[in-house]
């Protein structure tokens, strides 16, 4: 019978197919479907993020609060009117010149330094710090958790002991351990505090990447010969960043508040330099002497703070499942 007839070729196939030398085409359709789905899934999704976000009156009014105090701190020296570091002699010393006057809307403190131009500069110094202190964390963290989480049990097993030293310490004595070794500096806060913030990352990370190595996008990814490196960074990691933006938005207004901290106890931002924790000591230690010293830095942090913390809760309502608007 001549192999290539109609009645022959059937038999071929199935042959072919039994000892797998050709690949099944509907196994190849399907496996092609799955990933074309995971690759416009994440768009779809991140699309209708943004819409309910715009719906969102908590975001957008969190939006707001944040975006002045960073206009604010970007453009420092058109709206500060004053050098933060110069000094008014006239109103040194002084209990009643020290309050809100027409020179000085906010007042000064008791070196006679305007204070609004030290908040309005102070500002860069605490944005700055909690921003770097989270990317810190975000970016040692993930990865961290990533790796153990897909790179096996023993693997999981040593990555994660360490994250569980780091937990074991409370997290500012942590840094203040950190800081006492490395000097009192905004740098040493700043690289404390983003030391400190690695084990929420990695284990949220690590706890994602449990769930979603076994889904069937990753499992079509590995059959085709993707590596693991290819698949952590494109599959996974695409797929499990909605918790971690949560969090490190929510973790922007701790880190902030962590840094003022430690700048208030003195192992912070060192003079002449300041940030909000600093002219927080600073009005602590004169209260009695100028109410606004202390007032105006306690306001612009809880304000700051609000309005980072409605965002997160916006961003964490929009990015859960079960609250998404259809």
């Amino acid at each position: 019978m001549n192999p290539f007839s109609d009645q022959a070729e059937p038999k071929a196939f199935s042959a072919d197919l039994a000892t797998h030398r050709i690949p099944p085409l509907a196994t190849v359709d399907a496996a092609t479907a799955v990933l074309e789905e995971d690759i416009l899934a994440v768009p779809l999704r991140r699309l209708r993020t943004v819409r309910q976000l715009i719906r969102s009156r908590k975001f957008l009014i969190g939006l707001a609060m944040f975006g002045v105090i960073a206009l604010l701190a970007i453009f420092a020296p058109l709206v500060a009117r004053y050098d933060p570091y110069s000094m008014d002699f006239s109103h040194a010393g002084s209990i009643l010149n020290q309050n809100p006057t027409s020179a000085h809307m906010l007042g000064t403190d008791y070196l006679g330094r305007d204070m609004w131009a030290r908040l309005v500069w102070g500002g860069r110094t605490s944005l700055f710090a909690g921003c770097l202190i989270v990317l810190i964390s975000l970016c040692t963290g993930v990865p961290w958790g990533i790796v153990a989480g897909y790179g096996g049990r023993v693997m999981d097993d040593l990555l994660m002991r360490l994250i569980d030293i780091l937990l074991a310490f409370p997290g500012l004595v942590l840094a203040l351990a950190i800081v006492a070794f490395m000097g009192s500096s905004i740098r040493s806060v700043i690289i404390a505090l983003g030391i400190g913030g690695v084990p929420g990352y990695a284990r949220i990370a690590r706890a994602s990447t449990l769930s979603t190595k076994g889904l069937d996008y990753v499992l079509v990814a590995r059959s085709q010969g993707a590596g693991p490196a290819h698949i952590m960074r494109v599959h996974v990691l695409r797929n499990i960043i909605d918790p971690l933006v949560i969090l490190a938005t929510l973790n922007l207004s701790g880190a902030i508040l962590a840094a003022a901290a430690l700048s208030f106890l003195g192992v912070g931002t060192q003079p002449p330099s300041s940030d909000w924790g600093t002219m927080l000591s600073d009005g602590y230690a004169h209260m009695f002497q100028s109410w606004s010293q202390l007032v105006f830095p306690a306001i612009i942090i809880v304000w700051t703070v609000l309005g980072i913390n409605l965002m997160g809760d916006a961003l964490g309502e929009a990015l859960n499942p079960r609250m998404q608007r259809r």
